[in-house]
């Protein structure tokens, strides 16, 4: 597998870290990133480094496959914003797939999307390492959305993986919302394996008062070589 061409991360408006707007403008992250290595560390470029990995038979071969998560290291991706007491690191993440092998592992796919970057400074961190599992064969990415300033909604999203033989194909989205304003809440939980979606909605101060709702999805749309920013994900509900 031919590397990926590495980019140097930089904030397109000006190559300092002093930055003044709303947010900074930055290239797509492209780390070179090895087609082998015999460990996790192996995989990890310079400038970067490795936040998160894990194992467990996601092709069901008998071996250990690996993921791991990298995030950028580079100093020119913290950036100060306005009158902002405390720099803000937008240095990128990537997720990666290693099958194993005899002699280590071999590089399946790099996303550099999936986890979102930081490039708002009332944004909270979106990656919860406890939340990137395996377990069976399916692999599992959480993410986290909460403001600080500029909206009440808040919520936890997870995204579900199988190796089909060819990609790792989304088989389960669940999604848990909060409107910290109004205390009402939303539930999601969408199997495409059934085909299935269920909504729950209520009040994070009255349970009696919630409702279930139940639809149809469409074949699943997408896959984890492709799936995008995960923040941005919508259910292909039918009818819709």
């Amino acid at each position: 597998m031919t590397p990926l061409v590495a980019v140097i991360c930089v904030a397109l408006s000006q190559p300092v870290t002093d930055y003044f707007g709303d947010s900074p403008d930055l290239r797509t992250p492209k780390p070179t990133i090895p087609s082998s290595a015999a460990t996790a560390t192996g995989f990890v470029p310079r400038s970067w480094t490795l936040e998160r990995a894990i194992t467990g038979d996601l092709n069901r071969d008998g071996r250990p496959d690996l993921v791991a998560v990298l995030k950028g290291a580079d100093p020119i991706c913290v950036v100060r914003i306005d009158d902002a007491t405390q720099p803000m690191d937008t240095n990128p993440r990537v997720v990666l797939v290693a099958f194993g092998g005899p002699n280590g592992y071999h590089l399946q796919l790099v996303n550099a999307a999936v986890i979102p970057r930081i490039d708002d400074r009332y944004m909270d961190d979106p990656f919860d390492p406890d939340a990137l599992t395996i377990r069976g064969d399916v692999l599992r990415l959480g993410l986290r959305y909460w403001r600080s300033m500029g909206g009440w909604t808040t919520f936890t999203s997870t995204l579900a993986f199988r190796w089909d033989g060819t990609r790792f194909r989304l088989i389960g989205f669940d999604k848990e919302s909060l409107q910290r304003n109004s205390g009402e809440t939303e539930t999601v939980s969408a199997n495409f394996v059934t085909g299935r979606v269920k909504t729950v909605t209520g009040s994070m101060e009255d349970d009696v008062g919630s409702k279930t709702r139940w639809q149809k999805l469409r074949q699943a749309p997408t896959n984890l070589e492709t799936i995008g920013d995960g923040f941005s994900f919508e259910l292909p509900i039918s009818g819709h």
